[in-house]
């Protein structure tokens, strides 16, 4: 158990891990500018309850170099989460799919291709708050004169069996604009997509949070075929609700959801 200090080692937020021996299977994808390490504790709550707890790394991640991410695009986060998926497909009896942010985003993508039973969707950025992110209008022309934005680093305290801390979030201090132009037409074409979703569905939103809009968990709960749909509101967390005052609501909502 390392001290409650800033984790700094990059190899620490990439760490790519299964824990558990349920016969159902968790599939964790976490969000923009993190790594599995996002995941941990959800993923160790999970197993305490029986299941299987898969957390993958999204390409371009958590690498030293600031450019990983501006060479990556959404076909090579897709093509990540549903190789994970096939595999995992292959061995346990039921996959089920949780997605955060960014990895919602890419839950809902796998979850139009293939028939997954249930899937849980945490702070999706089917809205963006514009303050954090230009609108796609005006980034052809941010282009011309920058090519990546200032991130707003902050630290979340974890506490899992192998490490205790204060995670950066996000790891990167910069984003550039190609993979904010990549994540802004993957939410373009998600949205007229929503009704191709009949996987049973838990949707989890801060009514506080200042990264993507409120009004995203709404729009997303309207719009799937699903028969079986939540929302669940969180009054007191904001984007980052795995962290916050909140944490033991959400971790709750999930097994409920899952049991």
């Amino acid at each position: 158990m390392l001290d409650n200090s800033i984790l700094e080692d990059l190899s620490i937020y990439s760490e790519e891990f299964t824990l558990g021996y349920g016969s159902t299977a968790c599939l964790l994808v976490h969000g923009l500018g993190c790594g599995p390490i996002q995941m941990r504790e959800l993923a160790e709550y999970l197993c305490k309850w029986g299941f299987t707890a898969r957390g993958i790394l999204l390409p371009g991640h958590c690498g030293e170099d600031i450019d990983s991410l501006e060479l990556i695009t959404g076909h090579d986060w897709r093509e990540k989460v549903e190789y994970e998926y096939q595999q995992l497909k292959e061995v346990y009896e039921n996959v089920v799919v949780i997605g955060f942010s960014l990895g919602a985003l890419l839950t809902l993508q796998l979850a139009m291709k293939y028939p997954i039973e249930k899937i849980i969707l945490m702070s999706t950025p089917v809205f963006i708050v514009h303050e954090y992110m230009p609108l796609n209008g005006l980034i052809d022309l941010f282009k011309i004169f920058v090519r990546r934005l200032k991130t707003i680093k902050k630290t979340c305290y974890m506490e899992t069996d192998g490490y205790s801390g204060y995670l950066y979030q996000p790891v990167e201090s910069y984003y550039s604009l190609q993979t904010i132009s990549e994540i802004n037409q993957m939410i373009e074409t998600i949205k007229p997509r929503l009704k191709e979703v009949k996987s049973s569905a838990l949707v989890i939103h801060s009514k506080k949070d200042l990264t993507a809009a409120p009004s995203s968990a709404r729009y997303i709960v309207k719009h799937l075929s699903s028969a079986e749909k939540q929302l669940v509101w969180l009054d007191r967390s904001h984007h980052l609700m795995m962290y916050g005052n909140e944490k033991k609501v959400v971790f709750n909502a999930v097994k409920e959801f899952l049991k």
